[in-house]
């Protein structure tokens, strides 16, 4: 009978000592809310800088030397750039937000090409032929360079790349 009494009772104290919260709980969960908001940052560089295929920073860099080149001159060629924004503007979804506008900074020559190409779809021409694809070596890039820089600048304080 005694055996039947011992048992609870040593259970009871295990679970007792087990359900107390100190100071050290509150310091873990403090750091770890700080290394979640560290890791958001650094997923933002790692899907900017790193991923499947040709990374969003290399395709930024060489969609910008193509726009003001005067490379993008039909929809094959435009075909990239408008993959780009759309994947630049995903990856500002869950950015945090001084990141926000760094990216959005980054995608706005991106942006205004693709509105661009819209409105020349959108006008009205000739039955019989096709709409004249637009100039877009007249959108300026050099804010889109910078922008890369900053961004680069803040992943690298994120801790990015360490």
């Amino acid at each position: 009978m005694t055996r039947r009494l011992i048992l609870p009772a040593v259970l009871l104290i295990g679970l007792a000592g087990c359900s107390s919260t100190t100071s050290d709980d509150d310091a873990t969960s403090a750091e770890t809310t700080t290394a979640t908001e560290q890791t958001v940052e650094q997923e933002t560089c790692a899907g900017f800088y790193e991923g499947t295929g040709t990374p969003l920073a290399e395709r930024a860099t060489n969609a910008r030397a193509a726009l003001s080149g005067g490379e993008v001159v039909d929809a094959a060629t435009y075909t990239e750039i408008n993959a780009l924004e759309q994947r630049i503007t995903e990856l500002g979804r869950d950015a945090p937000e001084e990141m926000v506008t760094l990216l959005e900074e980054v995608n706005a020559p991106f942006t205004e090409a693709v509105a661009t190409v819209n409105e020349s779809r959108t006008a009205e021409v000739p039955e019989d032929e096709e709409p004249a694809f637009p100039d877009l070596t007249q959108i300026d890039v050099t804010a889109s360079e910078t922008a890369q820089g900053e961004l680069e600048t803040v992943c690298a304080d994120a801790g990015y790349g360490d």
